[in-house]
């Protein structure tokens, strides 16, 4: 694999910091400054996250959407337990001040002001024994009739007293119910005992580095910043989750069409690269000779869902279900890829390469990218702007860290610059104008996106 720098790419590295977070608090798994592969754990959460609960506090609290982050007691990431206040109204009003009451315990992971819902996710623990519960008793009636009465089937998720089983018509007077004594997962419904089973499963979920660099900053509990010097590529269009491999070109030109027969038998694991269009026939043959990823300039739409096997939707791509990931550098139809982008890509060829298919074409755009990183290289930056993919200017954000902990505001301005803040380390900053209309600069590491 090589790793040496050419001329050809020498000017295009940047620095590259990627946020790798766990969707709920957990264990971080690496230290700062580390090295790090692409496949290294950074963080996993020893509890597989349960089953969430959406509740409209905003309606229920009687405040507007907008203003439902004011009016919580709790943030994002707290535990909370079943009755704890997590949220309180303003005073006033001809009802009073209001307070809400957590319904279930488990972990806040959203507060949206935009539709004024908290997300609280119940944690489903390892050592949690299945539940049995005689549901047939609840209604009843004989244990062999209990099928007729079965609203909730085996597979099934619910949630604590979720009603999953119903005798008698609408009069509540004759109407029976079984509600359920927890929230899981409905795996046996025994119609010779009465009896449902309710499961708690337990899978460790596990963030991995995803590029070779080094660990720049620990995010406690959530995550790591691994940063890396790197040659950055963003395209169109993708499919497919994050992978990495070895970079193969298979064509001699950015116009050349990629046919079935150019694409080799042994490229399990590497990202190939084509010119032009990937016709179906090729993506096709691409994914059964194993190969990791595949770059080119265009293909066909219907191609794509045809040989992928899969569909397209509106909003964001990058979860498919797919063993490899299709990046398409100019989009849909027949486009040849831009020169100079082939060139590099060329250039690139027999280096360790870093994809990931997501993209989003709505507000808060993503576009997939390829990331090759140079971990060894000490020369100057051809620019000096660290990627921060998710961070734009007019967000809404939360300072994580001292001496701005906890305070809200929104993003006025990222320079291209790093800067040197209070420890005299010189990074990547944002300023942010806090709702107290303080303007103060932080590391873009230490807020958070509301």
């Amino acid at each position: 694999m090589a790793s040496s720098v050419s001329s050809a790419v020498e000017g295009k590295i940047t620095l590259v910091q990627k946020k790798r977070l766990l969707p709920l608090p957990g264990e971080v798994l690496v230290k700062e400054g580390q090295e790090v592969e692409p496949d290294t754990p950074v963080a996993k959460i020893s509890l597989r996250p349960g089953i969430p609960w959406v509740i409209p506090v905003a309606r229920l609290i009687g405040v507007k959407d907008s203003e439902l982050s004011e009016c919580m007691l709790k943030k994002v990431g707290d535990e909370v337990k079943v009755k704890e206040i997590i949220a309180r109204g303003k005073a006033g009003g001809i009802y009073g001040t209001k307070e809400l009451e957590s319904p279930t315990d488990g972990i806040i992971e959203d507060i949206s002001d935009r539709s004024g819902r908290v997300v609280i996710r119940e944690v489903f623990g390892k050592e949690e024994p299945p539940v049995d519960f005689d549901v047939a008793f609840d209604l009843g009636c004989r244990p062999r009739d209990l099928e007729r009465f079965m609203i909730a089937k085996v597979g099934d998720e619910v949630k604590r007293g979720e009603i999953i089983a119903k005798k008698g018509d609408a009069a509540a007077y004759y109407t029976r119910t079984s509600k359920a004594p927890v929230s899981g997962i409905i795996t046996d419904i025994n119609y010779q005992t009465g009896f449902v089973t309710i499961s708690r499963p337990f899978k460790e979920v596990v963030v991995s580095a995803y590029l070779k660099g080094r660990v720049a900053s620990i995010i406690p509990q959530r995550g790591a910043v691994i940063e890396v010097p790197a040659v950055r590529l963003t395209g169109i269009f993708g499919v497919g989750h994050e992978r990495h491999g070895v970079l193969k070109v298979l064509v001699d030109g950015p116009g050349d069409v990629l046919e079935p027969d150019m694409i080799p038998e042994d490229c399990e694991g590497q990202i190939l690269v084509g010119g032009s269009l990937a016709t179906n026939k090729a993506i096709e043959r691409a994914l059964k000779a194993g190969a990791a990823g595949l770059i080119t300039g265009t293909a066909s739409y219907l191609n794509v869902v045809e040989s992928l096997q899969v569909k397209l939707g509106v909003g964001i791509t990058g979860q498919e279900d797919i063993d490899m990931t299709l990046i398409l550098m100019e989009g849909f139809g027949k486009l040849d890829m831009r020169q100079d982008v082939f060139e590099t890509l060329k250039a690139l060829e027999g280096c360790l390469a870093c994809i990931n298919g997501a993209t989003q074409i709505r507000a808060g755009a993503i576009r997939p990218e390829i990331i090759v990183p140079f971990p060894e290289y000490t020369g100057e930056f051809a620019e000096t702007e660290v990627f921060y993919e998710d961070l734009q200017e007019g967000l809404r954000v939360r300072v994580i860290n001292e001496p701005y902990f906890g305070r809200k505001g929104r993003i006025l301005e990222l320079p291209r610059q790093p800067q040197v803040i209070e420890s005299e380390a010189k990074v990547p900053v944002a300023v942010v104008e806090l709702d107290d209309g303080e303007k103060v600069v932080v590391p873009r590491a230490n807020v958070e996106i509301l």
